[in-house]
C-alpha cells in the first residue's frame, strides 16, 4: 500500500515503513538486520528496453564530453550523439554545494573499473558530510549533476541510463539500531517541479531513493509539497531487492498532471540476469496543489532536474567512511527524451 495522503492507482505491492522527521522534510527509516563513443541502444541488456529515439544522450567517453578541471568536474558540456535530426549540444553541470574539498567529495569521468574493455563512466565519490542540514547538529553531502536554467515546457520525459552502486553502501545495511535514526536513506534522481531556492511560490519535488531494510537495499519514490508542505504520496517496494555492485539499467517517466493524470514510472533491469521489473507505476499528483488555488500558478511543469545524483546526510555518509568503506555510483549511457516511447512502461 502507499505511504502518505494519496492511495491512488499505485500498481505495485507496498509495505509502509517510512515515517516523517523534522524542518528538513526528509524521511526516517527503521532499523535493519544486519575506444570510441559507445553507443546506447547496444548496451548489454538493451534489448530489454523499449526502443525510442533519444533528444538528448552520451556515454561520457573522451569525444562525447568536456570536463573542468581535469581532477574534479565543476561543469561538463556533452556533445550529443543522439541520431535525433535537430539533436543540440546541452550542457549539464555538477553540482556539490559548498562548503567542501576535493577530499570530502568529487565527480569524475573514468575508465570503466568493472571491465577490461575500453569504456568511460561518470564516478560520484563522497566521503565527508560537510554542508549544514539545518536540522539539529546534522550535516549533509551532495553530488548532483543539473541543466543551467529551467528546463522548457517539460510536461512529459523518458531517460535511462546504467548505474552502478558501489558495493560499500552495504554497510549501510549494519546501521545499529540504537544509533540516531535521521535520515537513513540515499537519494540518486530528483524533479523540481517550480524551484523553491528561486522563490517559486508552489513549488513540489520527486525524489527516487535506496533506503537500507531488512538486510538489503530498497527503493523508494516520494512527491513532497515544498520547501515545507506535506508529503503528498509516498511509496517504498520492500519486496525488491536492490541489485548493489553490479551494473543495473533504470528508466524513468515522468508526466505532468493532477490526482488523475499526473503520473510517475520507475522501471529497473538487472543486466547480469536481463531480469526487468516495473518498481513503481503511480498515478497521482505530481505538482504542488496549492497551485490549483485561486490566485496560484495553474500546474507546474519539470523545471529542474538531478537525473545523477547522491544525497544523503552525516549519519549515512559518515557511517558508511567510519565503517571503512565511501558512499560512491558510477553512471554510463545516459539518454532521455520528451516523450516517452510508445507502449513504454509495457515490454516491447
Amino acid at each position: 500500500m502507499p505511504l502518505g495522503p494519496s492511495n491512488r492507482h499505485a500498481r505495485c505491492s507496498f509495505i509502509p515503513f517510512w515515517i516523517s522527521i523534522g524542518a528538513a522534510g526528509m524521511l526516517s527509516l527503521g532499523p535493519t538486520n544486519p575506444g570510441s563513443g559507445r553507443n546506447i541502444s547496444a548496451s548489454k541488456q538493451q534489448s530489454a528496453q523499449p526502443i525510442f529515439t533519444p533528444d538528448f544522450m552520451t556515454g561520457y567517453e573522451p569525444d562525447e564530453a568536456t570536463a573542468s578541471p581535469a581532477l574534479e568536474i565543476e561543469w561538463m558540456v556533452f556533445d550529443n550523439i543522439s541520431p535525433s535530426p535537430g539533436a543540440i549540444p546541452w550542457a549539464m553541470g555538477v553540482f556539490y554545494e559548498n562548503p567542501g574539498e576535493i577530499t570530502d567529495r568529487y565527480a569524475r569521468v573514468i575508465d570503466d573499473p568493472t571491465t577490461n574493455e575500453s569504456n568511460r563512466v561518470l564516478h560520484y565519490w563522497l566521503k565527508n558530510a560537510v554542508i549544514d542540514s539545518g536540522f539539529q547538529e546534522h550535516t549533509k553531502g551532495r553530488i548532483q549533476t543539473g541543466f543551467p536554467g529551467q528546463l522548457v515546457d517539460a510536461v512529459e520525459l523518458y531517460a535511462t541510463q546504467r548505474v552502478f552502486i558501489h558495493e560499500d553502501v552495504n554497510l549501510l545495511l549494519d546501521y545499529p539500531a540504537d544509533a540516531n535514526q535521521w535520515w537513513i536513506g540515499i537519494i540518486i534522481e530528483e524533479f523540481w517541479m517550480g524551484a523553491a531556492w528561486l522563490g517559486h511560490p508552489n513549488p513540489a519535488r520527486i525524489n527516487l531513493s535506496m533506503v537500507p531494510y531488512r538486510g538489503a537495499m530498497r527503493l523508494s519514490l516520494q512527491c513532497e509539497s515544498m520547501p515545507d508542505g506535506p508529503t503528498l504520496w509516498a511509496y517504498a517496494d520492500t519486496n525488491y531487492e536492490l541489485p548493489i555492485g553490479e551494473w543495473i539499467t533504470i528508466e524513468t517517466g515522468y508526466k505532468m498532471g493532477d490526482e488523475n493524470t499526473g503520473r510517475m514510472v520507475v522501471v529497473v533491469t538487472n543486466e547480469s540476469t536481463g531480469e526487468r521489473k516495473t518498481i513503481f507505476d503511480v498515478t497521482d499528483r505530481t505538482y504542488n496543489p496549492n497551485a490549483d488555488l485561486p490566485g496560484g500558478t495553474g500546474p507546474v511543469a519539470l523545471t529542474h532536474w538531478n537525473a545523477q545524483k547522491l544525497y544523503s546526510s552525516d549519519n549515512v555518509i559518515h557511517y558508511i567512511r567510519d565503517a571503512g568503506g565511501v558512499l560512491q555510483a558510477y553512471f554510463d549511457d545516459f539518454g532521455f527524451s520528451g516523450q516517452w516511447p510508445a507502449g513504454w512502461p509495457s515490454l516491447p
